[in-house]
């Protein structure tokens, strides 16, 4: 395909595959929304591209704003209002992408998708994410190079485990929050991040291994929640991060919380940056009317945020030690008001 030109399929394709070998310059929009399949083991490049190739703009770079529904993905979908429809992604490689490199537009509820032995790679851009992983969706067995946030688990019953992360400067590497949301029995297993490039000498607010950040129209204000939605059940567990790292997690609250837990974290070493860049955060936002999210009781109903076996090189932070606090190796400068809500055992 030429630099200015994405590949816009007829609602009768349901199924791309790139056999092994394959090597394709361009991108795929689907027009359709019944089941849809990209299989294979070939490579769809997005080389030719610019840094948010806008196609409002004849594809070169945007020069609006922003250009989510404009520049070019290397794979977009459209989904129905109620309709069920089900991806099956499986074994291609997306390499080069311009900027978000798969996005579902419609109803991001009646999409799921089963993803396995995918991969991303040289997404040396900003906005290069990796996957928004939709309701009842599973990923597996996959790698990602990514510059932005790359597991977003911002829905409901996903399953995510073994995934290696090559991981480069912009954003965190697991997501769940830019905007109140409900989420329930998610769980995500075995991260590996064989390479962290993630740095800031101040304290950004969509950084760190783990990551629910601020709401996106305003990342500066606290009152920006709702306290209508609720996270529960979310289980991130063994998840190794290789090298220097700058922090762990920082988390703003903008939904109710409750039973979360972050199990069998391991960080090799903290990057060269004073401690006060590194430090972890846990807060509790309210709505406009001043009405705060509700957090779980961790000390007494261990219906909190709990924090198992979080490891900095070999020694293991936990409460009891006192290591966790954002002067000691722990990096953990969490809000004296939630110190009930979570443990670190």
């Amino acid at each position: 395909m030429p630099w200015n030109y994405h590949a816009r399929l007829s609602t009768h394709v349901r199924w791309i595959y790139l056999a092994p070998g394959a090597y394709v310059k361009g991108a795929f929009e689907f027009e359709s929304t019944d089941d849809v399949k990209v299989t294979g083991f070939g490579v769809l490049s997005g080389e030719k591209y610019v840094y948010e190739a806008d196609t409002n703009n004849n594809y070169h770079h945007t020069i609006a704003e922003q250009c989510w529904a404009t520049c070019v993905k290397m794979l977009r979908f459209s989904s129905d209002l109620g309709k069920q429809q089900h991806l099956h992604l499986h074994g291609i490689t997306i390499s080069e992408p311009p900027y978000h490199s798969f996005v579902v537009y419609g109803d991001e509820q009646s999409f799921r998708m089963f993803v396995s032995s995918y991969h991303q790679v040289g997404s040396w851009y900003w906005q290069t994410d990796g996957l928004e992983i939709y309701r009842g969706s599973t990923v597996e067995n996959t790698f990602f190079h990514s510059n932005d946030d790359v597991l977003k688990i911002y829905h409901s019953q996903v399953r995510v485990n073994n995934i290696v992360v090559w991981k480069n400067e912009n954003g965190p590497v697991i997501q769940w929050g830019w905007s109140p949301r409900t989420i329930n029995n998610t769980v995500v297993d075995g991260v590996d991040i064989i390479h962290n490039r993630i740095w800031w000498s101040d304290v950004k607010v969509n950084t760190c291994i783990i990551n629910s950040a601020p709401h996106y129209a305003d990342t500066d204000s606290t009152q920006t929640a709702d306290p209508n939605q609720l996270i529960t059940s979310l289980t991130i567990s063994n998840v190794r991060s290789e090298g220097m790292n700058p922090c762990s997690m920082r988390l703003y609250a903008l939904s109710n919380t409750q039973s979360v837990t972050i199990k069998n974290l391991w960080i090799e070493q903290w990057n060269g940056l004073d401690k006060y860049s590194q430090i972890g955060l846990f807060k509790a936002y309210s709505d406009k009317n001043g009405h705060k999210v509700t957090i779980g009781n961790q000390s007494w109903h261990k219906k909190g945020f709990a924090i198992e076996n979080y490891t900095v090189s070999m020694i293991k932070i936990t409460k009891a030690a006192n290591n966790w606090q954002d002067i000691h190796l722990g990096r953990l400068g969490f809000d004296a008001e939630l110190w009930n809500n979570w443990d670190a055992v």
